[in-house]
């Protein structure tokens, strides 16, 4: 006899609102996967809300933060989201401690924007300014957040809750802001927000996190410099530049338009004391107004000889050797990499693509090849290298995955026994994105699902590569999963190679 169905005796108020299943733990699943914060305070009642599921998602998203601080006893009185808790919150000082040499080890090589003296002077600080602790938990949800910054050990030690760690963190980050920390605007706050910009990123919340990211942009336009000591000039140009690719990254990503411009008057990087950030900047550096006008589809302006220019300046802009760590080198490589395909997808978009070119960039193939070198270089560097990155690398090679699965089904897929083909290469890289933050429970299954719309003969073998289950992803996908497929993958670029091809 079947077994008797499990009853919920009560659903979360997010599920409730979207209309789908809850399995009643705290969190749900649901609200995991979709970065959303799982409570049950709504009363039981008969009906429910009507309107598209995605409309009411993104609706909940959109007050993530408003949740977030519910609880506080000063929120309610004063009508702030950002108004502090009555009684103000102290993380655990070997909590703290963890985050910072996080920071200082593995983070600060990408992220050069505070120094050894300037971390130590704010925890100092924060034991009596309240700006200063909001600073400290701030950071310390950005690190919690920044991929495996953080090891396991120091994860389960510090995690209290049934939720992770990063959320936690962010939580307890979001609890502790003031409303004066952006009327008065200064480098502490302009950090907290990049702080915020990164938790919520590395959370998948692009949506919470576009708006930090903003308000850091505005905060930096409006600083008064030398409001806090350890802010100099060197300090005031990596940040320049760490917001400005920042904000290029996420507009290519999400379709954004960009505040921060290169000009004559922007702050400048000594290449000696930030030799990687500076390579960074050169690859984004051709990316200007005028390119994000095209990206977004507001200028239809657009020639063949224009883009030309742009991908040789994005392909060329990194030397062959770099003498760099190899934490360093990954984020280079993989940055440039997936920018090529990204510049890359606007020649089918004004049908500029041929079957054979003397220029590799105007062919189907052009992803295969970016593939190629993607896979050379994750053989040569340890997948640490890549994984210490957090979400935002597994995003790059997801990306540069689903455009090899999208020119699949318009390229010759067979090889010889003794050489690689497109279908090898893809695998390879699937192969990398098992292996980073947040691959294996969201990007591979999505990629996967993309593959078994185009080419669904190829998800067998892919999968027994990956070791994965096939019948998960011969199954049609459920409506939540179909609304992160579609924001995550779309089809934008498949329909541009069929009308081209």
């Amino acid at each position: 006899m079947a077994s008797a169905r499990k009853v919920i005796p009560k659903a979360c108020d997010a599920c409730r609102r979207r209309k789908v299943k809850c399995n009643g733990q705290q969190p749900c699943s649901g609200c995991m996967s979709a970065s959303l914060l799982c409570a049950y305070d709504s009363p039981r009642k008969q009906g429910g809300n009507r309107g598209a599921r995605a409309t009411v998602l993104n609706e909940l998203r959109g007050f993530n933060v408003q949740r977030a601080t519910a609880a506080s006893p000063t929120s309610a009185s004063s009508g702030s989201i950002h108004s502090p808790p009555a009684t103000p919150f102290e993380p655990e000082a070997s909590f703290v401690q963890a985050c910072v040499n996080a920071y200082l080890c593995r983070i600060q090589l990408v992220v050069p924007i505070l120094s050894q003296h300037a971390l130590e002077t704010e925890v100092q600080l924060a034991k009596t300014s309240p700006a200063s602790l909001q600073f400290v938990i701030a950071l310390c949800a950005y690190v919690a957040n920044f991929g495996n910054a953080l090891t396991e050990t120091q994860r389960e030690r510090h995690s209290s809750f049934k939720m992770d760690l990063g959320r936690q963190s962010l939580e307890d980050a979001l609890r502790m802001q003031d409303p004066k920390r952006v009327t008065e605007p200064n480098p502490r706050s302009m950090l907290i927000s990049f702080f915020l910009y990164g938790a919520h990123a590395g959370l998948g919340d692009y949506q919470q996190g576009w708006f930090y990211l903003r308000e850091a942009t505005t905060l930096f336009t409006m600083l008064k410099k030398d409001a806090v000591s350890w802010y100099d000039s060197r300090a005031n140009s990596c940040m320049f530049w760490i917001l400005l690719i920042s904000e290029r990254s996420h507009g290519v990503r999400r379709s954004r338009p960009i505040t921060l411009q290169v000009t004559s008057s922007s702050p400048t990087l000594v290449g000696s004391q930030t030799p990687g950030l500076q390579l960074l900047a050169s690859i984004f550096r051709p990316l200007d107004e005028i390119f994000f006008a095209v990206w977004n589809g507001s200028s239809e302006s657009c020639s063949k000889e224009w883009l030309l220019e742009l991908e040789r300046d994005v392909r060329i802009a990194l030397p062959s050797m770099l003498e760099l760590s190899n934490e360093e080198m990954a984020n280079l490589r993989v940055t440039q990499f997936w920018l090529r395909i990204k510049l890359w997808e606007l020649f089918p978009r004004f049908g500029f693509l041929s079957t054979e070119s003397v220029y590799e960039c105007l062919t189907f193939r052009y992803p295969v090849a970016v593939a190629t070198e993607l896979t050379i270089l994750a053989m040569k560097l340890p997948i640490t290298s890549l994984q210490v990155h957090g979400v935002g690398m597994t995003e790059k090679v997801f990306d540069i995955a689903c455009a090899v699965a999208d020119v699949l089904p318009f390229i010759s897929v067979s090889a010889s026994q003794m050489e690689l083909g497109p279908v090898d290469y893809l695998t390879q890289v699937v192969s990398v994105l098992a292996k980073l933050p947040g691959g294996t429970d969201k990007f591979v299954p999505l990629l996967l699902a993309k593959i078994n719309e185009l080419r669904p003969e190829l998800v067998h073998s892919l999968c027994a590569a990956m070791q994965l289950p096939f019948a998960a992803f011969s199954d049609p996908m459920s409506p939540d999963t179909r609304f992160v497929y579609e924001e995550e993958v779309g089809r934008g670029l498949y329909a541009d190679l069929r009308r081209v091809r």
